[in-house]
């Protein structure tokens, strides 16, 4: 399989990694096949088999600290590759194996896990990678040394002195994201009873054997997360995406609204789910004016008002209509606009900036008594800025029309769009 574009976890299947790996074959033949994830030897030898397996890595954690489930930490690294496909500046929307992307890993621990399976999977990629605690750092240097991997990460043990995303001290300008798995609980008093299921109608499925400073910060996973929000207030457009994942809905819900506080209208949501009663979130935002798909930023089923700004505007073409006819409607009808516009007919699809509403009435009116007057050629030689960048596709099997926004602060024009689309096929229909 391609790690590339590995998808995401669903389920593990025990009995074919048993197979796999001669280590965790043992321990899955003395359980019969019913494992005890409490406890630490069973837990770890399922990390170890799985990322050996899947990935190709060597794992060495100290028994003191936390031993990553893996499947939970590749789906947030899926998620991430997702989420910077569909946002590159030169608008593919797919794997681009040429593009350099970096990131940070904050508070990577002692098996690098974030890190390592980044780069593994991504060649192109490079990681930046912080940790406060020795130990842990000492490990994570460990584990990156052993799979071949410290000639692509910049790795800095930190300080509170520090900030989160220390870009100074790495001596990076610029990053594509951050990873993030923060403490979850505000003491330890909280750690320990989260543990024993306290409050909770199920017990946690999973051992934990992290130490006090890999799980406890004051203020939990939202006093971590909005430390990195504060920060991504003065980095600003440093960093494209900020992310972290967080242990709790509710605290999700509550970075969301700061982010809306501090009038961040780019974010996206997900989450992580795999075969097992524990569930995380994740929220990323950023101060560019990419968009991400809807199938990455908007894939948690929560309320609107945190849900991001819907980026696919779906058209059902009319039942006299068939696709040909569409694809020359769409194609016809954006050329003669004044704006950038490319039309892939092998793929159905178009690609248009525009500097303004070059769509409305007045502004086509104006526009054509230009070109008369022979003034259209001079314009085009002076420099215009993006306003909006959007997709426009001709799905035959599903007869519709998707209008995709790719670029751009203003939904307002992003929907003006949408309705000058929608309104033809309605003329047309």
């Amino acid at each position: 399989m391609d790690l590339a574009q590995r998808p995401p976890y669903d389920t593990v299947d025990f009995k074919s990694l048993a197979k796999a790996d001669q280590d965790f074959k043992e321990i899955w033949q003395k359980a019969s096949g019913k494992l005890d994830f409490q406890d630490p030897e069973t837990a770890y030898a399922l990390s170890k088999a799985i990322v050996k397996t899947d990935f190709g890595l060597q794992l060495d954690v100290p028994g003191d600290r936390l031993c990553p489930p893996i499947p939970n930490r590749w789906n947030y690294v899926a998620w991430i590759q997702a989420l910077i496909d569909s946002t590159s500046p030169d608008y593919r929307n797919k794997y681009d194996p040429n593009r350099g992307v970096v990131g940070l890993d904050i508070g990577t621990g002692a098996s690098a896990i974030y890190t390592m399976l980044s780069l593994k999977s991504r060649p192109n990629w490079t990681m930046c990678a912080t940790d406060i605690d020795k130990k842990s750092f000492d490990s994570a240097a460990r584990n990156l040394a052993l799979n071949n991997l410290m000639t692509r990460t910049k790795l800095l043990q930190t300080t509170e002195l520090n900030s989160l995303i220390p870009l100074a001290a790495l001596s990076v300008n610029h990053l594509d994201f951050t990873i993030c798995n923060p403490p979850f609980f505000t003491d330890i008093t909280d750690m320990q009873s989260s543990l024993k299921g306290e409050g909770k109608s199920w017990k946690p499925n999973a051992v934990c054997t992290g130490s006090e400073n890999e799980m406890v910060c004051p203020g939990g996973d939202l006093g971590f997360v909005t430390t990195i929000v504060n920060e991504s207030l003065v980095l600003r457009d440093k960093v494209q995406w900020y992310t972290s994942m967080l242990g709790k809905l509710d605290s999700a819900k509550a970075i969301i609204t700061l982010l809306k506080t501090h009038q961040i209208t780019n974010w996206a949501i997900g989450s992580i789910h795999v075969g097992s009663s524990t569930k995380r979130w994740i929220v990323a935002w950023s101060f560019t004016d990419l968009r991400p798909k809807n199938s990455v930023a908007r894939i948690e089923k929560i309320a609107n008002e945190y849900l991001p700004f819907p980026t696919t505007y779906p058209i059902p073409l009319p039942p006299t209509m068939d696709p040909e006819t569409a694809k020359h409607t769409i194609n016809t009808q954006f050329d003669a606009l004044d704006l950038t516009w490319t039309w892939d007919a092998a793929a159905s699809t178009g690609l248009g900036e525009a500097s303004q509403n070059v769509w409305s009435r007045a502004y086509r009116r104006a526009y054509e008594r230009k070109r008369k007057e022979g003034l259209v050629d001079m314009a085009l030689h002076e420099p215009r800025t993006v306003e909006l960048a959007f997709r426009i596709r001709v799905v035959e099997l599903g007869r519709e029309v998707v209008v995709e926004w790719v670029r751009g602060q203003d939904h307002v024009l992003f929907e003006s769009l949408c309705g000058v689309v929608h309104r033809r096929f309605r003329v047309e229909g």
